[in-house]
C-alpha cells in the first residue's frame, strides 16, 4: 500500500490536534481542581541541589508526583505561590504568568525529617532529574522558593518538524521512505550471535548499502553494541549521530565502556545536559548544533534532530546515524534519519511497545494508519531492508529466556551471569516457594472480581511479596507493574503502607518502564478489559524486565478467554503446567488480615 504524502500530513495533522485538544482541557481546568481533585497539579518547597538531583519538599495532605513521572515544573509570581490565592485561575493562567521553568522526572520519593532527624508526618521529600542547567543556575540559592509541578506540554514541534519532512518532495532519500509500497513480507531477520564480531559485521554489511535494521530482544545488549560502533567509527574519524526518543537512553549509550577513552577526549557532545547529567558525566559536552564534526560523537533526542532534519541543507550529513530505541518513532522520523546520515542503523524491538499516539485507537484502525505510526515494524515487516536480530540475551535467565523466546520463534539463547541468586532461604517459606530456584516466571491465579481495576487480592499478592521480598534484602530492586493508572495508584498505596515508600521500589505502568532492568518483577493483571494487559507486546515488555523472577497475579479464569493473542497464550498455558499456584482466599481470614500476618492466608 502506498500512502500519499497529503495523507501522510494529514494524519500528523489530527495527531497534532488530539494532542493539543487534550492538553488544552489540561489548562482550561480550574488549578485548584488539578491540584485537590486530580493530583496532576503540585506545590513543592525547593530545598536544594544534591548530586545533579533537584530535591523538593511536599505536603502528604494532597496528592504527590508518581515515579517516572515527567511533568512542567515552574516558578509564579510571589501573589500566585499560595494555592489558595488562585481563586477561579486555571492551569493555563498559572502557566501565563510563569518565570523559570524546565521539564524534570520524579525519581524517588521518601519520608521528611526534621533537624534532630525525626520524621515529620506531614510532609514528603521528593528528588527530580532532567533539570536544565539554565533553570537550575536561576534557583540553586533561593531555598523555600515554591515551585509548581504540572501536566508537561506534548511534543508539538515534533510532530510539526515530521509534518516539514513529509512536505519535502525534493529528498530523494525522504521519498525511499515514504513512497514506498508497503506489502506484508514473509521476510524474517537474519539471526546473529556473538560467534561472530558483530560490531565489525554491522558496519561491513553496510559497505553494501546504507541502511539496515537490528531488532534486539530484550537484555540483548543494544546499548552496548551502539557504544561499540560509535568508538570504532569515531576513530576513524566519522561523523556520528545517535538520536532516540528519550534523553535516558542517549545516556545509558554514554556511559558504556566502550565511550570512556572519547569522553575524556572531549570528543562527544549532547544537546540539553541536564544537572544530573552534568553531574555524574562532567567530560560530556554541551551543544546546542547538530551537525556533523568529523571523529566526534553527537547524542540528541528525536525531538531535535527531527527539527534539524527538517530545516537541513544539502549536503550537511553525518556519515553514521544511528536511531536507538527505533520502535519508539513515527514512520516520518526514519526519513528524519534519511536525511541526516549518509549510511543509517536502526536499532529497536518490534516486539515491545510501539510508539505512543494521542489519536484514539480506533480511529487508527478505520483510517488504516497503523503503518505510519508502527514505524519500524512497518519498515521490518513491509520492506526489503536487510533486517537483523540479536538472540543472545545478557539479562533473562536459562528459564526466563524460554520463556521470553516465545515472542521471537524461540531464537533467544541465555548468556546472563550465574552469581545473580534466583533462590532466597532465608525468605519465609511461605513466600519464597513461588520463586523457582532457575528463576524466571512464576504464576498466582486468584478470584480477582471482574471490572475491577483495584482487586483486593491481587493488592494484597504483590504487598506482601514486595514485604518479604525486602525483609531478606534491602537493596533488592522491585518492580510492580500494570496496565492501568487506577491500579497502579491502588498497588502504590497498598504497597507503601505496608512497607514504605524505598528508593528501589518502583510501582509503575508498564508503557512507563520500556527499558527498564530490574532484579524482580510483579505484573499485576486485573480481571477487567485483558486485551489490554494481555497485549502481546505489552504483556512482553511486562515479563522480560527483570534478572531474576517475574511473579504474574491474574485471576483464576485468564485463560478461558477466547482472544489472547496465540504467544501470550503459549507463554501462560506453558507456565500454568509447570510453575503455577492458586491463591484461595477464606472471607473470615481476609478480614482478619488487617489486624493479624499474612501468614493465615492459604495459597
Amino acid at each position: 500500500m502506498i500512502y500519499p504524502r497529503q495523507e501522510h500530513y494529514q494524519f500528523l495533522e489530527e495527531e497534532l490536534r488530539a494532542q493539543t485538544e487534550t492538553f488544552r482541557q489540561k489548562l482550561d481546568t480550574p488549578a485548584t481542581f488539578l491540584l485537590q481533585e486530580r493530583e496532576e497539579l503540585f506545590v513543592a518547597h525547593f530545598l536544594k541541589f544534591e548530586d545533579g538531583e533537584m530535591i523538593l519538599k511536599f505536603s502528604n495532605k494532597r496528592g504527590l508526583p508518581r515515579k517516572g513521572d515527567y511533568l512542567y515544573c515552574f516558578t509564579v509570581p510571589k501573589e500566585l505561590r499560595d494555592y489558595r490565592t488562585w481563586e477561579n485561575k486555571t492551569y493555563g493562567d498559572l502557566i501565563k504568568a510563569k518565570g523559570n521553568f524546565t521539564e524534570a522526572v520524579c525519581i524517588w520519593q521518601t519520608p521528611s525529617k526534621d533537624k534532630n532527624g525525626n520524621l515529620e508526618k506531614d510532609f514528603c521529600l521528593a528528588g527530580f532529574r532532567g533539570v536544565e542547567l539554565d533553570f537550575a543556575v536561576n534557583i540553586s540559592e533561593a531555598a523555600g522558593m515554591i515551585l509548581l509541578l504540572g501536566p508537561n506540554k506534548p511534543p508539538y514541534e515534533y510532530i510539526a518538524s515530521l509534518q516539514k519532512i513529509v512536505q519535502n518532495n525534493h529528498s530523494e532519500t525522504v521519498s525511499q521512505i515514504l513512497d514506498r509500497d508497503f506489502q506484508n513480507t514473509d521476510w524474517q531477520p537474519v539471526l546473529l550471535d556473538n560467534k561472530s564480531n558483530i560490531p565489525d559485521f554491522i558496519l561491513n554489511q553496510l559497505t553494501l548499502g546504507d541502511t539496515l535494521i537490528l531488532q534486539g530482544p530484550p537484555g540483548t545488549g543494544k546499548t552496548h553494541l551502539i557504544a561499540q560502533m560509535c568508538e570504532k567509527l569515531c576513530k576513524q574519524g566519522k561523523s556520528v549521530l545517535v538520536t532516540a526518543l528519550t534523553n535516558r537512553a542517549l545516556i545509558e549509550v554514554n556511559e558504556k565502556p566502550a565511550l570512556q577513552d572519547l569522553l575524556k577526549e572531549h570528543r562527544i557532545f549532547k544537546t540539553k545536559i541536564s544537572t544530573d547529567e552534568a553531574k555524574e558525566i562532567p567530560d560530556l559536552q554541551q551543544t546546542k548544533e547538530v551537525n556533523p564534526q568529523p571523529g566526534r560523537l553527537i547524542l540528541s533526542t528525536f525531538y531535535i534532530t527531527s527539527r534539524k532534519a527538517a530545516q537541513a541543507i544539502e549536503g550537511q550529513q553525518f556519515d553514521y546515524v544511528i536511531v536507538d530505541e527505533a520502535s519508539q518513532a513515527l514512520l516520518a522520523m526514519f526519513g528524519a534519519a534519511k536525511i541526516l546520515g549518509k549510511k543509517n542503523i536502526w536499532i529497536g524491538d518490534i516486539k515491545q511497545l510501539p510508539p505512543i499516539v494521542s489519536i484514539n485507537e480506533d480511529k487508527v484502525r478505520k483510517k488504516n494508519c497503523g503503518a505510519l505510526v508502527d514505524g519500524l515494524k512497518t519498515l521490518s515487516e513491509m520492506t526489503a531492508i536487510p533486517n537483523y536480530q540479536l538472540t543472545e540475551t545478557y539479562r533473562l535467565p536459562e528459564r526466563a529466556a524460554n520463556y521470553t523466546g516465545i515472542f521471537y520463534n524461540n531464537s533467544l539463547l541465555s548468556k546472563a551471569k550465574k552469581d545473580v541468586p534466583l533462590s532466597f532461604p532465608e525468605m519465609n517459606p511461605a513466600y519464597s516457594k513461588y520463586l523457582n530456584p532457575q528463576g524466571g516466571a512464576t504464576l498466582i491465579k486468584a478470584d480477582l472480581d471482574t471490572g475491577n481495576k483495584k482487586p483486593e487480592n491481587a493488592l494484597k499478592i504483590a504487598a506482601e511479596l514486595v514485604k518479604h521480598l525486602l525483609s531478606i534484602h534491602e537493596k533488592l530492586h522491585i518492580s510492580v507493574l500494570t496496565y492501568y493508572i487506577e491500579t497502579t495508584k491502588a498497588l502504590q498505596k497498598a504497597i507503601y503502607q505496608t512497607v514504605g515508600n524505598h528508593k528501589n521500589l518502583l510501582v509503575e505502568t508498564v508503557s512507563r518502564v520500556q527499558g527498564l532492568t530490574t532484579d524482580i518483577a510483579i505484573y499485576v493483571i486485573p480481571n477487567t478489559g485483558l486485551h489490554y494487559s494481555l497485549e502481546p507486546r505489552l504483556f512482553n515488555v511486562a515479563t522480560s524486565r527483570s534478572k531474576g523472577h517475574t511473579i504474574i497475579i491474574c485471576d483464576k479464569n485468564i485463560l478461558d478467554n477466547p482472544h489472547i493473542n496465540k504467544e501470550v497464550k503459549a507463554f501462560l498455558q506453558k507456565l500454568d503446567k509447570e510453575f503455577s499456584f492458586y491463591y484461595q482466599a477464606d472471607r473470615n481470614v481476609i478480614e482478619k488480615q488487617k489486624e493479624a500476618s499474612c501468614h493465615r492466608t492459604r495459597y
